[in-house]
């Protein structure tokens, strides 16, 4: 793995889960490492846990303006940025009938709308030091399942974004992929992980046979952001343990 010293990362999301996870990561390849959150109280905690190499931002990338500010403060602050991992996200899950206006629209906002929006606002920066983008997607995004279309169409979109900016962006010197998680030990997959039943049948559909850590996501992302995989853009990687397949 190559040592990120000296580069600069901005993870979406950062304060918990596979953002938290990824973001200690990084530190510990020597890289300094932005993290966003909502909830100013969970990225100060945060910070406080990762060390002198983190530093936070509290704020809803899903407003207009937000994304913008965000990268400024990141460049004022180090000058420069090398990776953005935009793995902030929502979901929901329930029939379409009864899913509201606000939920669906919460959800693209958040899944679709804010990292195109980074990325637009970072595209200058990851110019100049040739640069990585990892969007965080969803085996979802491509597996067939009733219940989760608002969340699963949005992290479709994101695939189909991650390759449409890896044609736009390259010429720049831009790399941009996708890591696509499966069920991951995080807060957000709290009412699978509660029901026996569901955990039991995504399990047994998982060909490594467990659920996944943060760890794993965040392994997946250091490698698509390394040096070596410098030939690599446009891709949406699964890291859901062969799940759907």
């Amino acid at each position: 793995m190559e040592n990120f010293e000296n580069s600069v990362v901005l993870i979406t999301g950062g304060g918990t889960g596979i953002g938290k996870a990824t973001a200690s990561a990084f530190i510990a390849q020597g890289a300094k490492v932005v993290i966003t959150g909502r909830r100013q109280s969970v990225i100060d905690q945060t910070v406080q846990e990762l060390g002198s190499q983190a530093y936070g931002i509290a704020g809803d990338i899903s407003k207009h303006g937000e994304p913008a500010r965000v990268i400024e403060e990141v460049i004022s602050k180090f000058g420069r940025l090398d990776v953005l991992v935009n793995n902030a996200g929502t979901g929901s899950m329930g029939p379409l009938s009864e899913t509201s206006d606000e939920v669906i629209e919460n959800i693209y906002r958040t899944n679709v709308f804010a990292p195109l929006a980074l990325i637009r606002e970072a595209t200058g920066y990851l110019a100049e030091s040739k640069g990585v983008v990892i969007n965080i997607s969803s085996v979802t995004s491509s597996g067939m399942m009733p219940g989760v279309v608002a969340y699963a169409s949005s992290k479709a979109a994101v695939d189909h974004t991650t390759k449409l900016l890896a044609v736009e962006l390259g010429p720049v010197g831009i790399r941009v992929n996708a890591v696509a998680p499966g069920l991951t030990d995080t807060d957000i997959s709290a009412d699978v992980k509660s029901n026996e039943e569901m955990l039991g049948m995504v399990i047994s559909q998982t060909p490594l046979g467990r659920l996944g850590e943060p760890k794993d996501i965040a392994n997946a992302v250091l490698l698509l952001s390394d040096n070596r995989a410098g030939w690599i853009t446009g891709q949406c990687v699964q890291a859901g343990g062969g799940y759907l397949l």
